[in-house]
């Protein structure tokens, strides 16, 4: 490992300690800035109908009475002894759920990455080797609605029409991987229709190199250029910005998740901001800003890598 990517690489995790930092302390601002108070919903939880002193007993207990500062820097303490508490809502460890619904919401955006892959990759040479314009301004077209289009609200019609009306999903106990097809399918649309625009006009510029000229003078037909040739080089380019998708589409998760009752990552977000679990809230913006900064971290570094060995051949 040569100095400059050391010195990459340090930058790297300085910016996302910052960024971490930034979050998580920003997380406990806008829940001291909530209109609910923590100890008084875990009070009604644990009592029925507590009294002042008794939701001041709890807010002692768990220190909620303390200063703002001073309750981050005990948490970030606690975080660095792998101690992040117990759930305010049911009790349970707060490592113990994280580690139980964060692989499925993993498997959920994998899944969704491979079909992206699938589809950008397919359509795009499909348009490229396609010699009808019109088809190809079609393809462009849809594409512009898969982006039009919110994820959740392609979730809702969905879930509505194979479930509601067609009875041919569940909406409800989606624990198995055959049911992460369906929120896959719908958060990977997005991702689908905004890179193959991107693929296909990379497709046509090396279809214009000089190199490209010189192979078709020799006699080589357009799908062994296209992919020997054409689709490499392209795909090289879109590395960076698609592995950033990734870190996206787990923030998209959160929301799909809730639609198709899947009990991951984000359906554990959803359901602990409304029971207002403090310590799991915390825990789960801390997760998800630490999976979406290291998505970018990767993107950065397949970009920096593939910049600098484009400027050592050139």
């Amino acid at each position: 490992m040569n100095r400059d990517v050391r010195k990459y690489i340090l930058q790297k995790l300085i910016e996302l300690l910052f960024t971490l930092l930034f979050v998580t302390l920003l997380s406990f601002l806008l829940m001291r800035l909530s209109s609910v108070d923590p100890a008084t919903a875990y009070a009604k939880r644990m009592v029925g109908n507590p009294t002042m002193e008794q939701i001041e007993r709890i807010r002692v207990r768990l220190g909620f009475d303390k200063p703002l500062i001073i309750q981050y820097l005990y948490w970030v303490w606690n975080l660095l002894h792998f101690n992040l508490g117990a759930s305010l809502a049911n009790g349970h460890d707060v490592w113990a759920d994280i580690a139980t619904a964060f692989p499925k919401t993993l498997s959920i955006v994998l899944l969704a990455s491979f079909f992206q892959i699938i589809f950008i990759i397919g359509l795009s040479c499909a348009a490229f080797l396609c010699p009808h314009k019109a088809a190809k301004k079609m393809v462009r077209l849809f594409c512009i609605l898969g982006v039009s289009i919110p994820s959740f609200y392609v979730a809702t019609v969905y879930l509505d029409y194979f479930a509601v009306q067609k009875s041919l999903i569940s909406v409800a106990g989606n624990i198995t991987l055959i049911s992460y097809i369906s929120p896959a399918f719908c958060i990977g649309i997005f991702g689908a229709s905004f890179y193959t625009p991107l693929l296909m006009d990379a497709l046509n510029n090396e279809s214009a190199e000089d190199y490209a000229f010189y192979a078709r003078c020799r006699g080589l037909s357009e799908i062994r250029l296209l992919f020997f040739h054409f689709l490499p080089r392209a795909v090289i380019g879109l590395i960076p910005n698609f592995l950033q998708s990734i870190g996206l589409a787990l923030a998209n998760a959160t929301i799909i998740e809730s639609i198709f009752s899947i009990p991951g990552f984000g359906y554990l977000i959803v359901n602990h901001v409304l029971d207002h679990d403090t310590p799991m809230i915390h825990a789960e913006v801390f997760f998800l800003a630490l999976a979406i900064a290291l998505c970018n971290i990767v993107a950065d570094f397949a970009q920096w890598t593939i910049g600098s060995k484009k400027a050592v051949m050139y």
